[in-house]
């Protein structure tokens, strides 16, 4: 196997926020219950996220850019986010939602780094492919939670998944 040398980009390349383990675990144990995923679906595996930024087409150069955002990105962590409402994404997948300008600071932030591709989002999914029959069951659920709590800020290419993972904001020295 040799490296190509035909293209100097990645694919897909983004920062996002990634939940504390007790609430990934949390969410997924009322996935495991009221969920049911479509077998080989490509968001099986992706990690519960907050978006920060998503770029097509990365020159490996910019590489850089990104971590150095994300070594700044450490001192806001563990970032915690006051969720405001529980919305249905795309008829099936539950999302807890909040105010934007609670991530203003951090999204100014990454436009000095990476300008282009900052996502500014008002939601963060957290249990997917939920049927309609248990959506209001889930909802109830879901209104509990007061808080999100991410605890590491991650580079990833490609996917939101630990495979995918290049660097993280707590792998940072």
């Amino acid at each position: 196997m040799s490296l190509s040398s035909s293209s100097n980009t990645i694919n897909a390349l983004g920062i996002f926020g990634r939940l504390e383990p007790s609430q990934e675990k949390y969410f997924k144990e009322i996935s495991d219950k009221y969920s049911k995923y479509p077998e080989g679906d490509d968001s099986i595996g992706i990690f519960n996220h907050l978006s920060l930024v998503i770029n097509k087409d990365v020159s490996v150069g910019r590489i850089p850019n990104y971590l150095d955002l994300l070594r700044e990105l450490k001192s806001y962590l563990p970032f915690k986010i006051k969720t405001s409402d529980v919305i249905i994404k795309e008829d099936k997948h539950l999302a807890l939602s909040f105010d934007t300008a609670q991530t203003q600071a951090i999204r100014d932030l990454a436009s000095k780094f990476i300008p282009e591709g900052v996502i500014t989002t008002y939601y963060t999914k957290v249990v997917w492919f939920v049927p309609k029959e248990n959506q209001e069951k889930v909802i109830e659920i879901l209104k509990e939670t007061k808080e999100m709590i991410f605890y590491d800020f991650k580079l990833v290419a490609n996917r939101q998944d630990d495979t995918n993972t290049i660097y993280s904001s707590n792998s940072i020295k």
